[in-house]
């Protein structure tokens, strides 16, 4: 099993100042990672030099010895409720999806469109991610692209029971995919805010499972934490990934943004170490 590393790990400095990519790619290489899983967003795809731009990316990751192993579909939904906003919400993601073959990634992760709701009806949520996101099921098939729809994060554990969102139920995520003939991509983050039993959930996904998102928490905000800093049970989550036959790789979405840039290349580093303790780990339950 390969050891990856989202694309976000050092995209920022703390004050949300924007650092050029090759920041990411280079302390994922320093510290070890072989794979990149690279997230693109509506901004960089809409771009007028955009395919240069994602060759150009390509080439750096080549050069830093990794590879791209995974690709996140655009998330970043437009404020606005105007038609033209999401008419290029929709080019971007469509784009995204075309490349994917080229990139040489094996998936590509994908968020239905959902919000935190205080009225919440689970017929209309689940019909409403069904229309989303039947057009890029369809591209991605034309395209011969698997798609992982990902698990949602919930309000969290404190949260008032009333606050949903959809996504955040194993069950439901599973109905989606099958329906959509896609596969799921399985957000540990994501699942311990949204309460759910990573074990028991990854069994049940069984041989839908496509691709991890591997990070920490302690089930109220999505920190994106390195693993064992938070409260995830990661015995029996590994436990669940080698019962299934996992067959992907150790993919952590895991980032330094927080951080001086002075500490980064360190917990970079406890990153890589902790991605390859799980792999042991997930090699001897």
């Amino acid at each position: 099993m390969k050891l990856c590393v989202s694309s976000g790990i050092s995209a920022t400095l703390p004050d949300r100042t924007p650092l050029p990519f090759e920041e990411s790619v280079k302390l994922a290489a320093q510290a070890g990672f072989e794979e990149f899983d690279l997230g693109l967003s509506t901004r960089l795809l809409l771009q007028e030099d955009w395919e240069k731009r994602l060759h150009e990316m390509q080439e750096m990751i080549d050069r830093a010895g990794m590879h791209i192993r995974y690709v996140h579909t655009p998330y970043d939904y437009p404020k606005s409720r105007e038609p033209e906003d999401w008419e290029r919400f929709e080019l971007a993601s469509m784009r995204c999806i075309a490349k994917v073959p080229e990139l040489g990634a094996d998936c590509a992760a994908i968020h239905p469109r959902s919000f935190m709701k205080p009225e919440y009806d689970p017929d209309e949520e689940y019909a409403e991610a069904v229309r989303f996101l039947t057009p890029y099921c369809e591209a991605a098939h034309r395209h011969g692209v698997v798609l992982g729809i990902e698990i949602m994060r919930g309000a969290g554990a404190s949260a008032p029971a009333k606050i949903r969102r959809f996504g955040t139920d194993t069950e439901v995520l599973i109905r989606l995919a099958d329906e959509l003939d896609e596969g799921i991509c399985w957000d540990t983050g994501h699942a311990n805010i949204s309460l759910q039993q990573q074990y028991k959930s990854i069994l049940k996904i069984g041989k839908r499972l496509k691709m991890v998102h591997i990070n920490d928490n302690f089930a109220e905000d999505d920190v994106h934490l390195a693993p064992f800093l938070g409260k995830i049970d990661w015995t029996q989550t590994m436990k669940g990934l080698r019962e299934i036959g996992y067959c992907g790789s150790m993919n952590l979405e895991v980032k330094c943004n927080a951080l001086p840039p002075e500490l980064r290349e360190s917990y970079a580093a406890y990153m890589a170490a902790s991605g390859r303790y799980l792999i042991r780990l997930f090699e001897s339950v």
